[in-house]
């Protein structure tokens, strides 16, 4: 059975043209919030964000995309730095300009809006040994340095 993340990326990869991304990083209590497909509980964990759309600034899409996947609002965010993700997905190469935000949220009891997503809080202890993509941001949040990191790199496997 083909999975909404399946039939996302396929229409990711059929365009051909790299995807400009915003994400927030929320880390509260020892913890940071991430999500995941409802429908493939195998599949990696994601930074909360979405697509840079026409008419928008990447803090607003950054709010939108909380308020349209979360039941939280964005009280604060904080531009931390660009990502140049290149991945491979079912054979299909996608390459990303992703952009990231320390972000701060009006609440901890954070559940989803939109059935196909789950948000999960995962303790920094134990993050580098989660599937969490891009893992050079995982990485990074893991030691400490989304804090002064400027750019980063992610290449396929």
């Amino acid at each position: 059975m083909e999975s909404s993340q399946d039939r996302f990326f396929q229409a990711v990869a059929t365009r051909r043209i790299p995807r400009v991304r915003v994400a927030g990083i929320v880390v509260e209590d020892g913890k940071v919030l991430v999500q995941q497909p409802a429908d493939d509980p195998s599949s990696c964990y994601a930074f909360i964000g979405g697509e840079y759309e026409i008419g928008d600034t990447f803090e607003s899409r950054l709010r939108k995309e909380f308020e349209e996947e979360t039941n939280a609002r964005v009280r604060q965010a904080q531009y931390l730095f660009c990502v140049e993700n290149h991945f491979r997905y079912r054979g299909q190469l996608i390459q990303q300009a992703e952009h990231y935000f320390l972000v701060s949220l009006d609440r901890h009891d954070v559940v989803s809006n939109e059935k196909h997503l789950k948000q999960y809080w995962l303790p920094l202890e134990t993050l580098a040994n989660v599937d969490l993509r891009p893992l050079v941001v995982r990485d990074a949040v893991a030691r400490g340095s989304y804090l002064t990191d400027r750019h980063l790199v992610q290449m396929p496997d």
